[in-house]
């Protein structure tokens, strides 16, 4: 079994020190300049610690080089630890980074996220290997990741990095992916989510896209948001983009396959669940689905299936006359209200179409089928589920 190798914590000084004692040829100066250069290129990446004794190990002092681990697992590791190799599944596979170092030389970077049944590791790819993280089709595979180097990350968590010596094999025949969790064990369904949850991984399809649109933040800047509605076999939950994250989000289409990936659970203002993607949060366009979602599907829910607090596609007969009329809110308000029934092989629902949307309910005929997109599952009278038109609600006629 493997042996942890404790890595004691060195401060920057001492290992400076450490450097210029093995390396006399070379100045503070130089040196100094050397470690800027690790941090810059690694663009908040690294710590100046990591990015010195990253320079140590270029510059062969002895006194600064790990042990080599193999075999190891992610509760295993500790910041540090150079030449290790790691086996684990693929959750995550961010997209390739381009930028310019302090030199103008491109670099390049992919970062992945990779979990065994010890936990979960982002894992930070460079240089050319980043190329071919980028061309392989890592989500949901087991892969493993050689001579690689641990080091504290931006966020103050532990991250494996990639770079000129290590190397990334995928799907080895030594071993077996009945030994990591599956990667469906890291996302959820849409009908599974509740207000408790705090950040969710979700996979689905784009139902519709929202225009962005501008607000003004608490700082007089401006401040921009985008809407979406992400939907799978369970159910349609709304996604929100904010300020940067508004113009990568510029490729999503309807019917887009998309993972989002730590994704901020929020209240929506009828009650329900609704997810946020800022600065925090990963995403990115899937060319196909992975290992896991071969039963995945974006058909209409049926009725018995139903769940208060989500939005859903549902399809179905009409079984009564559409009624428009005149109600008064809460508010002593007066609006157009539409209301008719819905029935499908499962069961049967009472359906709603509130302000403008009663333009959907006209000219509906009996026993006509239908296809009504992103409404909302409610509460209606003695308890009894019904649908309730909100924002992005359509209905198709079949």
């Amino acid at each position: 079994m493997f042996k942890k190798v404790e890595v004691p914590r060195m401060p920057l000084e001492d290992i400076i020190q450490k450097i210029l004692n093995s390396r006399p040829d070379i100045t503070r100066e130089k040196l100094l300049k050397m470690i800027e250069v690790k941090v810059e290129e690694a663009k908040g990446f690294l710590m100046h610690e990591s990015a010195a004794r990253a320079v140590a190990v270029e510059l062969g002092v002895e006194q600064l080089k790990i042990p080599p681990t193999h075999g190891i697992t992610v509760k295993d590791l500790v910041s540090g630890l150079g030449d290790v190799t790691i086996s684990a599944r693929v959750i995550y596979v961010g997209p390739l980074q381009k930028f310019s170092n302090p030199d103008e030389r491109e670099v390049k970077l992919k970062h992945l996220v990779i979990a065994d049944k010890t936990g979960e590791l982002r894992v930070v790819i460079w240089g050319d290997k980043a190329d071919l993280a980028d061309s392989l089709s890592l989500l949901g595979q087991v892969a493993q990741f050689s001579h690689g180097y641990v080091r504290t990350g931006y966020n103050g968590r532990l991250e494996l990095s990639i770079g000129l010596k290590g190397s990334i094999e995928v799907a080895l025949s030594d071993v077996s992916g009945e030994d990591f969790p599956l990667l469906t064990e890291f996302h959820k369904k849409i009908g599974e989510l509740t207000k408790d949850a705090k950040k969710v991984n979700v996979i689905g399809s784009v139902a519709g896209v929202h225009p962005a649109s501008s607000f003004s933040r608490e700082d007089s800047k401006e401040g921009m948001l985008k809407k979406l509605e992400l939907q799978d076999e369970t159910g349609i939950v709304t996604i929100v983009f904010w300020n940067a994250k508004v113009q990568e989000s510029a490729d999503i289409k309807s019917g887009s396959l998309l993972q989002v990936f730590g994704a901020k659970v929020k209240e929506s203002l009828n009650g329900g669940v609704e997810l946020h993607v800022d600065s925090s949060v990963g995403f990115v366009l899937l060319k196909e689905l992975p290992g896991g979602y071969e039963n995945f599907s974006s058909n209409p829910t049926k009725i018995r299936d139903l769940k208060p607090g989500l939005k859903v596609t549902v399809e179905g007969n009409v079984v009564t006359q559409p009624v428009i009329r005149e109600v008064t809110t809460s508010q002593n308000e007066k609006i157009n209200l539409a209301s008719f029934e819905l029935d499908d092989e499962t069961g049967r629902i009472k359906v709603l179409l509130w302000r403008d949307f009663v333009v959907l309910a006209e000219n509906l005929e009996v026993n006509k089928k239908i296809r009504i997109k992103c409404i909302y599952v409610d509460y209606g009278s003695f308890d009894k589920l019904i649908l309730s038109s909100n924002s992005g609600t359509g209905l198709d006629r079949i």
